[in-house]
Parts: C-alpha cells; sequence; structure tokens
C-alpha cells in the first residue's frame, strides 16, 4: 500500500471500531456511563472511542472486547487502532524520529538522508522525475538537513547504518560533490551515537534484498518498522511484523563490514 492509503485505512478503521463498539454497547443493554464504569473510564471517554474521536489502548479494547462478549471482534481492530495513533510515516518520519530512542536503517540506493551533505541532498532531490519546481527542491533539502538534529540532540539516541556498497560508491551530483560527501560521512561517525556498517556488493544474498527499511524503538517500548520499495512505502506497527523486521535487521548486520572496516572503506573512497 502506499502511505496516503494506510492512513484512510487507519482511519477508516477507527470509525469502524467506534461503529462496533457502540453496537456491541447497545446489545448488551448498557449505557455509556455503565460501560464507563466496567472499564474505568468516564462516559465522555466512551462517547469519544464511539465517535472515532479517541483511539483507545489494545488493553481498553481487549476489556471492552471480555466485557461485551465481542468474541474477539473488536479485539481485532487493534493492529490498526495501534497504527492510527501514528501520523502518516512519510509525511511526518521525522515527528516519529525527533522522539525516538534507537534509530536503526539499511540503504540500497543512497547515502543515508541524516548523513547526506547539502550538495549531496540536492542533488538526489533534482533527480526525481517528474521534475521538482525549485521552490520544492529547496523545502525538500532544507527538511532534510533539520532531521538531521536528530544525531546531535539531547540525549544522543544511538542510530546505527547498513548501507549497500554501491550507494556509497555512485558519484551522485559529480566526484567533488561525491568525495565531500563520504568526508561528510566520516566526520559524522565521529560522534559516538553514530555508527554505520557497509554491505558488500559480493554479498550473494541477504534477508533485506528486496528493499530498504527503518527501524524506531520508541518511548513506549514499541518498535516501529517502515519499509520501502519503488514509489511505495508501509508503516508496520504490528508487534509480530515489526519484531520480523527487527529480525532481518540483526541478521544483516552479521553479514555487512564491521564498523572499522567500514569506515576504512569509506576512507579509501575519500582518496
Amino acid at each position: 500500500m502506499n502511505a496516503g492509503d494506510g492512513g484512510e485505512r487507519v482511519s477508516t478503521a477507527l470509525r469502524v471500531f467506534g461503529t462496533q463498539l457502540k453496537l456491541f454497547r447497545e446489545m448488551n443493554s448498557l449505557s455509556r456511563e455503565e460501560l464507563g464504569r466496567r472499564l474505568g473510564y468516564a462516559s465522555h471517554t466512551i462517547k469519544a472511542y464511539e465517535l472515532a474521536q479517541r483511539i483507545p489502548e489494545a488493553e481498553t479494547v481487549e476489556r471492552a472486547d471480555e466485557v461485551l462478549g465481542a468474541r474477539g471482534v473488536l479485539r481485532a481492530a487493534i493492529p490498526l487502532l495501534e497504527e492510527a495513533q501514528y501520523p502518516p510515516f512519510f509525511r511526518d518520519l521525522a515527528k516519529l524520529e525527533r522522539s525516538c530512542e534507537r534509530r536503526c536503517s539499511y540503504e540500497t540506493l543512497v547515502v543515508p538522508g541524516l548523513l547526506q551533505t547539502e550538495d549531496y541532498a540536492r542533488a538526489v532531490i533534482e533527480s526525481h522525475v517528474p521534475v521538482h519546481a525549485d521552490d520544492q527542491v529547496e523545502r525538500l533539502v532544507a527538511g532534510r538537513l533539520e532531521r538531521q538534529g536528530l544525531l546531535t540532540r539531547g540525549g544522543r539516541p544511538p542510530v546505527h547504518f547498513v548501507v549497500e556498497q554501491c550507494a556509497l560508491e555512485r558519484p551522485i551530483g559529480g566526484r567533488k560533490i561525491h568525495r565531500e560527501q563520504m568526508a561528510r560521512i566520516l566526520e559524522q561517525l565521529q560522534l559516538r551515537n553514530v555508527s554505520l556498517q557497509v554491505m558488500p556488493t559480493d554479498t550473494e544474498e541477504h534477508p533485506c534484498i528486496d528493499g530498504a527499511l527503518v527501524l524506531l524503538e520508541m518511548p513506549d517500548s514499541r518498535t516501529l518498522g517502515y519499509v520501502e520499495g519503488h514509489a511505495r512505502s508501509q508503516l508496520v506497527s504490528d508487534r509480530k511484523k515489526a519484531s520480523e523486521l527487527v529480525e532481518r535487521y540483526a541478521m544483516i548486520r552479521t553479514q555487512a563490514l564491521s564498523t572499522r572496516e567500514s569506515m576504512q572503506f569509506i576512507e579509501k573512497l575519500v582518496g
């Protein structure tokens, strides 16, 4: 699914859940006040759930399913309701990154945006088809550079990258910009919370061969995933699926060059 479709899907799920909650409440001849007492909430909170104005926590949905005898109907909405807690990932990635406690990513085609120089970022964005207007290019470049504050913000969350060798070797923007970009990566790797591993091109196969991904560990102890393919993106909030992405990432870290070997590789590209 694309990110826009995902946002509409979870919004619909929230409305459907609210309608089902009201239906099961009325089938049990309970007022909002009575259901609220059984669940430990005020009646206005139950009303907000029914009108899709507020997203219930998973534990609340499970209790409501049990109290109302819904036999799993309400519980089935939990994955989409959890996804609805977060904004569409492709638009608001920076908001999630600003509050994450750890960020890990795998990049296939270009230097990760968090490590890009201004000239390199502009070259990447200007290569987009259809072509961006000049003012849009500048907005996108500024936004990408603003996101890089994650690397040095308070608390210094650990940030780890696995990057395909070919992404580092491709001279996007020309040789001068490419050398400056490689030097910037070496500079950023001096930060104690930033690390990078290169995935050698001659690695025959690995579990992330089908596209880029991002993993964010959030303050609520949940891990969110984001996977990308050609013109498609998807937020992964389901715990089981996110756990599978974590497992994949752990595997590619064992297959990539060590952090020391990776730094030596980048030093050679700088020349």
